[in-house]
């Protein structure tokens, strides 16, 4: 396959006072493509030409030293893959079967974000306040059908109804003294997808169930550090839950994330100590193994020498044993759950030495020397 792109960008910059700034933009994109697909009989070449047209504008005002907005919007055109709109059924592999879909039509978005940042000096105050909206046109998702009698999946692209997605994410920054600080983002999402459900065992001019899916869904970082000379602590809480509800009502979950840890620091030169512990609760997922508590905890002990150029570390990762990778993906078509393990209950010592670098640079290199771990 070969593909060719040209694309002719007009923008502009324009100030009508000091503390404002508006720039307009609009990309046009020419798509030449060119595909030779040979299976069985059947040995053809496709050319494909297309055209896009992307408009935005972004909008930024200074009101003061303190307080600055900015507005964007952004519409954006994307062309479906060549070879997933020829008329072509590939059964290379008869329990996967895929088709091609010529009436497959282009997929469009368009997006409206605003941003405002706010500080307060005299209280150590940072404010960063965001709002977006996303809107989907003709999406492109899979339709699949299983034959029960044969075990054998047939997958086709379609277009579907778009949907769309409202996101406000909340900054927060605030010095309390000289050694405390706290910080907290906090993020909303409520969303409307569609999918197609699987066809079982259903006729070929069948028609596909469309499945809608909601979701709202929160997310928040929270923060609180404590820094002295010798002494670093934090506090954190990170949460993850997600609200989704189906036309089906028996597929409706709320997955829950949470962990809650402390990450504490003891300088006594020359050397350091460090020690964090997490503990990771899941709730509402469908393996079972994956909902209940985790407690993930590491430590290190370093030691510096040779005027602080050279240090020794001596680590132990995930002391008790119990980390584990989990994933999940809900969609409005499928709901996808797995886990992943790996090496992760180890002691790690590492040798590190600084060089010094050129007098005219005033500047530092780290240089790795040794690296051992010491197995599971």
């Amino acid at each position: 396959m070969h593909k060719w792109v040209n694309r002719f960008t007009l923008k502009s910059t324009i100030t009508p006072t000091k503390a404002l700034m508006i720039m307009p933009k609009l990309n046009w994109n020419v798509y030449r493509e060119k595909a030779d697909y040979r299976y069985g009989q059947l040995d053809t070449t496709a050319v494909r030409t297309s055209y896009t047209y992307e408009p935005s504008i972004f909008l930024k005002w200074k009101m003061s030293r303190v307080r600055n907005m900015d507005i964007s919007f952004a519409y954006n055109t994307s062309v479906p893959n060549f070879i997933r709109t020829l008329g072509y059924r590939d059964t290379t592999d008869p329990l996967s079967v895929s088709t091609g879909n010529p009436l497959l039509h282009k997929s469009h978005t368009h997006t409206t974000t605003y941003n405002y940042h706010r500080m307060w000096l005299r209280k150590q105050i940072v404010l960063g306040l965001n709002v977006s909206y996303n809107k989907d046109i003709n999406p492109i998702a899979t339709l699949f059908r299983y034959n029960s009698t044969t075990g054998a999946y047939e997958s086709k692209p379609m277009n579907v109804k778009g949907g769309d997605q409202w996101t406000v994410n909340f900054d927060y920054d605030q010095g309390l003294g000289v050694d405390y600080r706290l910080m907290n983002k906090i993020s909303l999402t409520n969303s409307t997808a569609y999918g197609y459900l699987t066809l079982v065992d259903a006729a070929s001019n069948a028609v596909p169930e469309l499945n809608k899916q909601k979701r709202f869904g929160l997310n928040e970082n929270f923060v609180l550090a404590y820094e002295v000379e010798k002494v670093r602590l934090a506090l954190s809480d990170q949460l993850a839950w997600s609200r989704y509800r189906y036309n089906n009502g028996s597929y409706n979950s709320n997955p829950l994330y949470n962990v809650v840890g402390i990450d504490a620091t003891l300088s006594l030169a020359p050397f350091e100590f460090n020690v964090e512990v997490n503990d990771e609760f899941r709730s509402g997922y469908q393996t079972q193994a994956m909902n209940g508590h985790r407690l993930i905890s590491s430590a290190y002990v370093s030691f510096r020498f040779l005027k602080n150029k050279a240090r020794l570390m001596l680590r132990a990762d995930d002391i008790f044993n119990k980390d584990i990778w989990y994933n999940n993906d809900y969609t409005a078509f499928q709901r996808s759950e797995s886990a992943s393990d790996y090496i992760h209950h180890y002691l790690n010592l590492t040798f590190s030495y600084k060089f010094d670098a050129k007098a005219s640079k005033g500047k530092a290199q780290d240089r790795r020397g040794a690296n051992v771990q010491m197995g599971r």
